[in-house]
């Protein structure tokens, strides 16, 4: 997160780094205008005298295109306090290079930001659009209150209505003219999804005739309730994390894009590019025209910030290809999808499935038997990637792998000398938040790992900064979701699978994967599965 905007001085940053001073200045920039219930009941709680010259130095920093109010949010709220909520603020370049790309495309007649925060997108906008109206969604009342605070100083409250709640549940009148959905809608993960949203994000796609998954992040909720609210001649252009490019949730996401959403450009920003600081994922801006139909998507990837304030250029796919093409990130590197005569997808030959998933890493992977639980209950794993990257090709020892506790669901027909070590170890457990968090409390009994799964013939490392690294599974190893099991479809001499991995090790590359922030390769079971690999019948024959 960019927090150096222009006109922004540390001393004015250090002046409102007090929650009661930054609500109370808030409430001098908003001054006598209505405030909501929630709005109120914040300065209620934190008033308190603040002296005119602070409150003028904020509006003077805010008529200069600078954010004082929501950079000192963000000093006053931690990064893991934001995210549960989503919030990520956007650097300046996006907000300029989204609505330099937006006007570019014909008038405006209303703005709506979903994720409005403190209003660097709503704002700037109607700064530009003179005769535009804005709509701004805020959840958080105090978010809300400066985003009104910062409207005030631009003299923009007039032409700007907040929505305060889900802009899932906003609703939009009918204009005249072009309506812009721009914005940075919020980054929650699926785990944080309350069920019933869940449902409305299922429900919503197939009655717009889409396929969906439920593991889907808030912000291709988003994108949902815009195509349900935009009309024919409407525009939209979100930054949002880039993993829809590619995970098999991201399908309704890419199927909206090439029918329906009217997708027309997609920016992939290069990892290195600090764009959510706070959050380990790449950033795209998405440009999309509902309703609209054109054979082509536009991709193209930026390598500096800078770049974020020229939306244009980039090489064009088709969209009929794209529509065929699970992995997105083989259009952005515009490389022709060719098809070996001599090579078959990893997949025709292996299921890929993901390890199993304890929910608590640091409690299920013993790292002694203090508790003296039965070794029956202690299952020798994979729990870490360098346990298959120093293994040479081959996991054929199982003595040095950590243990996974797999308790039984029934814990009370245990005899009595292993049930006390049971309850002991589930009392730790429980001090531990162990049966706490999605994945605990989405399973029955919660203590139940469950290991029973057959090992697979084949183990492959899931993310690193590097290249994966695949094993033959030779002694049997089971592993958690740090690496992925390679099961096999079809029966291959030992040989030919050894030979297999030599293979594997020696030719995939990161440009397979997904590049993250911080240069953190992932991938996913699809992704593994679509690894080109010689053709079953050279295997069989070991000839490749």
């Amino acid at each position: 997160m960019t927090l150096e905007l222009p006109g922004l001085d540390d001393n004015l940053l250090g002046a409102l780094v007090s929650l009661p001073t930054l609500v109370s200045v808030a409430k001098k920039l908003v001054f006598d205008a209505s405030l909501s219930v929630e709005e109120q009941d914040i300065v209620d709680q934190y008033r308190e005298a603040v002296n005119d010259e602070l409150v003028e130095a904020v509006r003077a920093a805010i008529v200069s295109c600078s954010d004082p109010l929501g950079a000192a949010y963000c000093a006053i709220r931690s990064p893991e306090q934001r995210r549960c909520k989503g919030q990520t603020f956007t650097p300046v370049e996006a907000v300029v290079g989204m609505f330099n790309w937006a006007n570019s495309q014909g008038d405006i007649a209303r703005i709506v930001d979903p994720g409005a925060g403190t209003g660097r997108y709503v704002l700037h906008g109607l700064r530009q659009n003179c005769h535009a109206i804005g709509v701004a969604s805020e959840m958080d009342p105090l978010v809300a209150l400066l985003l009104r605070a910062n409207a005030a100083a631009l003299g923009l409250a007039n032409r700007l209505e907040i929505h305060i709640g889900d802009f899932r549940t906003l609703q939009l009148d009918p204009i005249e003219g072009r309506t812009l959905f721009i914005g940075n809608p919020p980054y929650v993960r699926h785990h944080d999804i309350p069920v019933v949203w869940k449902e409305w994000y299922s429900n919503s796609l197939k009655a717009l005739g889409h396929a969906s998954s439920k593991l889907a992040g808030l912000h291709l909720h988003f994108f949902v309730k815009t195509l349900m609210l935009s009309r024919p001649g409407d525009l939209g252009c979100f930054i949002t994390a880039a993993e829809w490019l590619d995970v098999n949730y991201g399908q309704s996401m890419r199927d909206m894009m090439t029918n329906g959403l009217g997708g027309r450009e997609i920016y992939v920003v290069a990892p290195e590019v600090p764009v959510f600081g706070d959050a380990m994922v790449s950033a795209c801006i998405t440009c999309f025209a509902p309703g609209s139909t054109g054979n082509t998507l536009k991709f193209r990837a930026l390598e500096k910030i800078e770049e974020l304030l020229d939306l244009t250029g980039g090489h064009s796919a088709d969209k009929g290809i794209a529509k065929g093409e699970r992995n997105w990130s083989i259009l952005l590197r515009n490389k022709k999808i060719v098809r070996n005569e001599d090579f078959i997808d990893l997949g025709e030959l292996f299921k890929v499935s993901r390890g199993q998933v304890t929910g608590k890493n640091s409690v299920w992977v013993a790292k002694s038997n203090r508790f003296g639980l039965a070794e029956e209950f202690l299952i020798p794993t994979i729990t870490d990637a360098t346990d298959i990257i120093h293994a040479g090709g081959r996991i054929d020892d199982i003595t040095s792998l950590r243990r996974v506790v797999a308790l039984p669901a029934a814990i009370d027909d245990l005899d009595p000398e292993k049930y006390l070590a049971v309850r002991e170890f589930l009392k730790w457990a429980e001090s531990e938040n162990a049966h706490k968090g999605w994945i605990a409390e989405h399973r029955t009994p919660w203590w139940r790992v469950d290991m029973r799964k057959v090992s697979p013939q084949i183990v492959v490392t899931y993310m690193g900064r590097r290249p994966p690294v695949f094993a033959v599974n030779t002694a049997g190893a089971k592993i958690i979701n740090v690496a992925h099991g390679l099961y096999p479809k079809v029966a291959l001499p030992t040989k030919s699978v050894e030979q297999l991995v030599a293979w594997l090790n020696s030719n995939v590359s990161r440009d397979s994967g997904r590049v993250y922030a911080g240069g953190l390769t992932k991938f996913e079971p699809s992704e593994v599965a679509r690894l080109q690999i010689p053709n079953a019948e050279l295997l069989l024959k070991g000839v490749y």
